[in-house]
């Protein structure tokens, strides 16, 4: 294959040569810098992992899980809230750092997933934050998640979504945390095709557009009146960017997020997936490939898990079926938007952005692209090397917002504001 990741997300190969290892690795560093594992025990992981191996690494982290735990039941045990709390959000990363290299149809997956959300469920106890875990139903599936207690009273509630590398437990790291902390009330939720939702049946595509709606609907059924921001990640980025145009009065959208706003999701996709994944899902050559990356463990594991979320068509059956589903009319665009790209992530994603965010500055000045270059460190996908830049920019635009947008359109201002 072309290309040693499933897409170019802007992996350094500082800490591994294995383009799609050291992506993961660097999004475990990600979230050291708001909880989870610490640096030095992520560094301490990292130097016990073969570069490539994906059973190395799974051994590692449940190693590193296994200490965690043990750790924060001695430190509850002596009544030393702050360690027991952060050992069990450490706990919570190490179990879903297994799964970044598991068969997620596999039981070390199920148990790996089960462990995850017991142990960030004791974070949040230990921690005393005011979530609760959230089911919303569609269909015969269920959809998991996280709000924020006393929700229904809130005047906006910000929903968080992720893409196709994230778990709701994930989204504590991309907002959840820092929105809280900054005094928003927030859901946090896996869409079809995230998480393990496809164990349920529900697979990316149609259905997790459907899955946005079921979610705003149920903050309403619950007694929620006020406004919604949208804050979507990777996949999440695209699917609100969508419902950015197809808003309904009802849902009270305020303001969506992105990182990043793509406009049109076939065309991102046939550009950052290797082309043989595009091929219809009997070819001989994809067939193939899919041998070949099953001796790349770590690919291999990265092509079935994407195959496993889009169904049982697989990427190329999604690919094809895109079409108006993924295209966004951008002259649709009713809300503010903000817009965040980093710069050594696939370029299309800076191409896209662009549009749409000037799209939306013609009825809401507010809006606003931000790029971050490899200075900031906030420059790979989903800004994962410095995400409280990413975060801090995003609650000062929020902030912001009632302002800006009261103000006349006046002159033109520039596409981009690079950080």
């Amino acid at each position: 294959m072309s290309k040693a990741d499933v897409g170019e997300r802007g992996s350094y190969g500082v800490l591994f040569g294995n383009q799609t290892m050291d992506f993961m690795a660097g999004m475990l560093l990600a979230h050291a810098q708001q909880g989870g594992m610490s640096v030095g025990a992520l560094l301490h992981c990292f130097s016990l992992i073969s570069d490539g191996s994906a059973d190395t690494w799974r051994r590692v982290f449940a190693e590193a899980a296994a200490h965690s735990a043990e750790q924060a039941r001695v430190a509850d045990q002596n009544q030393r809230r702050t360690e027991t709390m952060s050992a069990w959000l450490a706990t919570s990363v190490a179990q879903r750092a297994c799964l970044m290299m598991a068969d997620p149809t596999s039981a070390a997956a199920v148990n790996a997933t089960a462990a995850m959300e017991q142990a960030f469920g004791s974070f949040l106890a230990a921690a005393r934050v005011p979530l609760e875990r959230w089911r919303v139903r569609i269909g015969g599936g269920v959809l998991p998640g996280y709000v924020s207690v006393g929700f229904r009273a809130a005047e906006q509630v910000i929903v968080v979504i992720g893409g196709g590398d994230t778990y709701a437990e994930d989204l504590w790291f991309f907002g959840g945390r820092a929105l809280i902390e900054a005094g928003y009330a927030v859901a946090m939720v896996d869409l079809p095709g995230q998480g393990a939702t496809p164990a349920q049946g529900l697979h990316f595509g149609e259905a997790t557009l459907e899955g946005l709606t079921e979610v705003l609907r149920s903050l309403r059924v619950a007694g929620f009146s006020g406004e919604v921001v949208l804050l979507g990640w990777s996949g999440g980025g695209i699917f609100v960017t969508k419902y950015a145009s197809l808003a309904r009065p009802e849902d009270r959208l305020r303001a969506v997020i992105a990182s990043t706003p793509i406009h049109d999701a076939e065309a991102m996709l046939r550009n950052a997936l290797p082309a043989v994944l595009q091929r219809e899902p009997d070819s001989k050559l994809l067939r193939l490939v899919l041998a070949v990356a099953r001796r790349n463990a770590v690919l291999g594991t990265a092509i079935a898990k994407y195959q496993w979320q889009f169904g049982p068509r697989g990427i190329a059956g999604v690919l094809a079926d895109l079409g108006e589903l993924g295209r966004t009319d951008l002259d649709a665009l009713e809300v503010p938007m903000l817009g965040l790209v980093g710069l050594s992530e696939d370029a299309e994603g800076l191409r896209q952005a662009r549009p749409v965010i000037t799209a939306a500055r013609r009825r809401w000045p507010a809006s606003e692209l931000i790029t971050f270059d490899a200075w900031t460190g906030a420059d790979s996908h989903c800004q994962v090397g410095n995400l409280p830049l990413a975060l801090t920019r995003i609650i000062h635009w929020l902030e912001c917002l009632e302002a800006r947008a009261a103000e006349p359109a006046g002159e033109s201002q520039p596409e981009v504001d690079a950080i």
